[in-house]
């Protein structure tokens, strides 16, 4: 029995962990290494002075990503279900030094909130090749084909303040060499959480 018991523990002790890559002002940013490719996995985690519910309707609204997103130079919503949840998303990044990329993702609210209690949660992954038919691909611009992620937001100080976690991992493909790749990713992660922070701030003293 206790061989057995020491099993779980061995596993865990070979997994990949969790390294710190940076710490910008108020966010810490992670990697961690991917079986199979030399592309790292970020995450970064980081308090928000706004509701969980004041940050989710910012991420949600993806017509604003090119005013509100860094590097966002075209967003469009291909089409949405009923009851809002599952959506096909659009996007077009201008990114320094490389050709453009875009990429069609699939989203997915999976929130859990009811009386100011629980967590809201959208993650994504990339779109089936076939709605490449929606977006045609276009020259000189290079279509992700990797781009899986999640924000999920938790409420801190009774509510009043979200504890969030913005998790991506992301090849841009094209003949980028893996160490700019994980370096711009280190950079575009922070850039990013900044962005929504920015934004709900701006909101709220539009509203003033």
């Amino acid at each position: 029995m206790i061989g057995l018991a020491l099993i779980p523990l061995i596993l865990l002790a070979d997994a990949p962990r969790w390294e710190l890559a940076a710490e910008p002002e108020g966010i810490k940013v992670y990697r961690r290494q991917v079986e199979g490719s030399e592309v790292r996995e970020m995450r970064a985690i980081g308090l928000i002075n706004a509701t969980p519910k004041e940050v989710f309707d910012v991420i949600q609204d993806l017509d604003s990503y090119p005013k509100n997103m860094p590097y966002t130079a075209e967003a469009k919503v291909l089409s949405r279900s009923e009851d809002g949840k599952d959506v096909l998303f659009y996007s077009r990044l201008n990114t320094p030094m490389v050709d453009e990329r875009d990429y069609i993702i699939a989203l997915k609210d999976e929130s859990d909130w009811k009386e100011g209690k629980g967590f809201y949660k959208v993650s994504w992954t990339a779109a089936a090749k076939e709605q490449d038919t929606l977006v045609p691909e276009k020259k000189d611009v290079v279509r992700v084909r990797t781009n899986n992620g999640y924000w999920l937001l938790e409420p801190r100080e009774d509510g009043k303040k979200t504890f969030a976690t913005y998790y991506v991992y992301t090849v841009p493909g094209g003949a980028i060499p893996v160490f700019i790749i994980n370096q711009a990713n280190g950079m575009a992660v922070p850039k990013v959480f900044d962005a929504i922070k920015k934004t709900v701030i701006d909101r709220r003293s539009a509203k003033k």
